[in-house]
């Protein structure tokens, strides 16, 4: 499930691959993106650059337009060199040039805009926990200035305070804060709040770093098994890593994304 990590990576990925070269393959598979005529207005047009904004991915060409995409749970972009036969299956477009093309797979939400369009989703967002000027603690002090009654686990999902974060990185950053999820935000400390912007930026950071992977927990050298990569993200039922106290979930928000917890450690 991709999150702030993977923008900010792809960002790097993804520039480096096609950016500076016109495109000479624009192959739009989907049907439901036919009427943009994504094709026709991309072709011979050159990236300068891929920016990333929360979990939103900026295409910026030379031309002014910009390619907005969003992976939602399940869409990713991929990278392969430009004489590769790509895989179709799940392929909705993808954008090369004579040295490299990138793909989006599963990507249910694509739209190529003129310069100069509003991006009005992209404005709503709350400031990066990525960006290159990014206040950690200072945007972590903005949960202080919304409805009191909000509980801090759906309010750290909410782009528009903070943007980056998801339900993995949710529920590890408040986790290390030790700050329980069903709390209302009202009841927050300014170094509790401040604790959770940094703590998401770190966490995000490491992620970038890492691949885009999701790797929040690091064990002890010599004890690691497989898959032991978060804190209490899908270990619920299961010892916390911490107290011994089972870790327990449970849906949250309007979307009633599952949240994990420790009831020992998080107050």
């Amino acid at each position: 499930m991709p999150e702030g990590q993977v923008s900010h990576r792809n960002a790097i990925v993804l520039t480096r691959a096609i950016a500076g070269s016109p495109l000479v393959r624009v192959e739009v598979t989907e049907p439901r993106l036919a009427p943009q005529r994504i094709d026709e207005r991309l072709m011979g047009d050159v990236l300068e650059h891929m920016e990333a904004r929360g979990k939103h991915h900026l295409f910026r060409f030379r031309s002014g337009r910009v390619l907005h995409s969003h992976l939602r749970m399940g869409g990713v972009w991929r990278t392969y060199a430009a004489d590769a036969d790509i895989p179709q299956r799940g392929l909705w477009l993808a954008l090369g040039t004579t040295e490299a093309v990138v793909a989006q797979y599963r990507g249910p939400d694509l739209a190529l805009l003129e310069p100069g369009e509003p991006m009005p989703r992209i404005d709503a967002l709350g400031p990066d926990l990525l960006a290159d000027d990014a206040d950690p603690a200072a945007i972590g002090l903005r949960l202080l200035a919304i409805e009191p009654t909000r509980p801090v686990g759906d309010a750290v999902m909410d782009q528009r305070v903070m943007s980056g974060i998801g339900n993995v990185y949710k529920s590890e950053t408040l986790f290390l804060a030790g700050v329980d999820p069903w709390r209302q935000v009202g009841s927050l400390t300014r170094e509790e709040a401040e604790s959770i912007g940094v703590i998401g930026s770190e966490l995000l950071a490491t992620g970038v770093r890492d691949r885009g992977r999701i790797r929040t927990y690091r064990p002890p050298l010599g004890t690691a098994r497989p898959g032991e990569r978060t804190w209490v993200y899908g270990r619920r039922g299961r010892p916390c890593r911490r107290c011994g106290a089972p870790v327990r979930s449970c849906g949250q928000g309007d979307a009633n994304r599952t949240t994990y917890w420790c009831p020992g450690c998080q107050e």
